[in-house]
């Protein structure tokens, strides 16, 4: 599915409907460029989530992982300042995919064993969502969305 938003605001609303389709075990993996807009993404997915009020979703470029209260969980993982797979694989992240709560990965490509094999992802994933975001120009966002069907 393609959708097109031309706001941010746009974008908020199309993240809050996504996160709306998820559930406790989901992983979405996020794509995209810098200022994509991944993060604004995440904020209206933690919404559809049903994030606590109050509670307003940064990006963890340096803490790396953020969790929120919502409906469940929400796990929040920028990746943009790793440079390899083993340093993934040194911060515990297993623990996040564990199934209590839905986890949303900015940067995911890091993921790979392999850059550029989505085959290799790691940790077993199974995303539920892949979502590429791409930048026509100034004030259009782009976003591919690939859905997985929950297994039976």
């Amino acid at each position: 599915m393609r959708i097109e938003t031309h706001s941010g605001e746009e974008t908020l609303q199309l993240g809050e409907r996504l996160g709306k389709l998820l559930k406790p075990g989901d992983t979405v993996l996020l794509f995209g460029e810098l200022g994509a807009g991944k993060t604004k993404l995440t904020q209206g997915i933690a919404q559809g989530l049903g994030l606590k009020q109050g509670e307003y979703v940064r990006s963890p470029s340096f803490t790396l992982v953020n969790e929120y209260r919502g409906a469940c969980p929400i796990y929040h993982i920028d990746l943009y300042r790793i440079e390899t797979y083993a340093e993934i694989e040194n911060l515990g992240l297993e623990e996040t995919f564990s199934g209590d709560g839905v986890t949303l990965v900015e940067w995911a490509e890091k993921l790979f064993r392999k850059p550029g094999d989505k085959s290799t992802l790691g940790f077993g994933i199974e995303p539920r969502m892949e979502i590429t975001i791409s930048i026509p120009d100034e004030s259009s966002r782009l976003f591919d969305i690939l859905e997985t069907p929950r297994p039976a």
